[in-house]
């Protein structure tokens, strides 16, 4: 199959950050003999920074190409920079892909705010099934946070329920990166549970994370980890901003140094709250930053840690988070502040903890029952090594194999 992916977001092959879905998609159905072309932005949002002037082609194989989309740039995450760089990615895409080979089926994964405009129309005059891929839960998410002017908020944004709402009724399926995602996608439209749909994880490479895990550290993380002088590593590997719990993690790390709990707290990131980070690291000997580190350079040091903190602040909107994949992988038990899915996940498989967001006690308790009973650490340890197979990236991304096979062949009965 010729198959489109469509999405102005993530990072690309090449990139020094975790393999994100689409790359992945596009590498795995490569290797399956289609033909791929994902659409994205030539501005790259994690890095605020032009990947090319103008057009370019990116060949990762023969036959995956990553083809990157004029833009606008923007330098703040919400704001009219960034709506105009989304209008700017629809405008130009629209143009271009009149003048392509149509694909057999599309994975769209638009910002609603561009309202479908390259992808759906376009579809709908040439019988091409689109499928939804469900990221997050917008602009609800951001309607949450006016407080009081919500509904005010919500009505701004009207044109964007009413298109969006089109868009899903014109969808020949759906995948999500989360049960609940899934759940708000096929319920949004009056025929959405009658449609093909995939739950499909951002999975990571099990195998291979596994064999960076017995890499050698470069000598500046050697040097840092190898000065601590507590026996049990936690680790916080992410964004240190407001949708985390990173009060909650410092305040922790305080308590456990009173209380000569024999545990230290590794950080590995960057972000806007990475001051509290580096000050609290300066007066606690249990608080170590690594700085922001290369996922090949995270990979051997999750292999001295035993401990993975998921820690989200009870704001987040997060569903399925990548480092819950990547902790399992790596054999660490977590403590994790996320209800429902992971949280469910945690429980039924017993690979760790969950502790309520912002409440610095109930993390303190989880990490103590773990570093207070070896037996109990490395049975949870074992277990989420285990679950960390149902992760792996081969597997979720047959799913989503699946689905496009499903969705086009319901389009060859039509």
């Amino acid at each position: 199959m010729k198959i489109w992916l469509i999405n102005p977001y993530g990072p690309i092959e090449g990139e020094n950050w975790r393999d994100y879905s689409f790359n992945q998609f596009g590498k795995y159905l490569a290797e399956k003999g289609h033909s791929i072309i994902w659409w994205t932005s030539n501005f790259a949002h994690h890095f605020k920074k032009y990947r090319s002037v103008g057009w370019k082609d990116i060949a990762v194989n023969n036959r995956f190409i990553i083809r990157l989309v004029p833009s606008t740039s923007y330098k703040k995450n919400f704001g009219i920079g960034r709506l105009i760089k989304d209008i700017s990615f629809a405008k130009e895409l629209k143009k271009r892909i009149q003048q392509e080979e149509q694909p057999d089926v599309i994975i769209s994964a638009e910002n609603p705010l561009m309202f479908g405009i390259p992808t759906f129309p376009f579809a709908k005059r040439n019988n091409i099934p689109v499928i939804i891929d469900q990221m997050d839960i917008w602009p609800e998410f951001l309607e949450n946070g006016f407080g009081k002017l919500k509904n005010v908020v919500h009505l701004l944004f009207k044109p964007v329920y009413i298109n969006r709402y089109k868009n899903y009724c014109q969808a020949a399926g759906y995948m999500a990166l989360g049960s609940n995602y899934l759940l708000f996608a096929r319920k949004l439209t009056l025929d959405g549970e009658k449609k093909p749909y995939a739950l499909v994880y951002n999975g990571v490479d099990t195998i291979s994370f596994r064999k960076q895990m017995l890499s050698p550290m470069p000598k500046r993380l050697l040097d840092i980890t190898n000065s601590s002088i507590h026996s049990y590593h936690c680790i916080f590997a992410g964004t240190f901003g407001p949708s985390y719990d990173i009060d909650t993690i410092l305040n922790c790390a305080k308590k456990c140094s009173e209380n000569k709990l024999d545990v230290d707290f590794w950080f590995a990131g960057s972000g806007s709250e990475i001051e509290k980070v580096l000050n609290v690291a300066r007066k606690e000997g249990n608080v170590i930053y690594l700085g922001s580190l290369l996922p090949n350079e995270l990979a051997p040091v999750y292999a001295k840690c035993d401990i993975g903190l998921c820690a989200y602040s009870a704001k987040s909107n997060v569903d399925m988070p990548d480092k819950f994949y990547d902790y399992c992988a790596a054999g660490l038990a977590v403590v994790n502040s996320l209800t429902e899915e992971v949280s469910n996940y945690i429980n039924d498989n017993e690979v760790g903890f969950n502790y309520f967001a912002g409440d610095v006690q109930s993390m303190y308790n989880a990490i103590q029952k773990l570093t207070m009973d070896n037996v109990l650490l490395k049975r949870m340890k074992e277990n989420a090594f285990s679950l960390g197979n149902n992760f792996d990236c081969n597997i979720q991304n047959e799913k989503m194999e699946r689905l496009l096979y499903q969705v086009f062949k319901n389009k060859s009965r039509r």
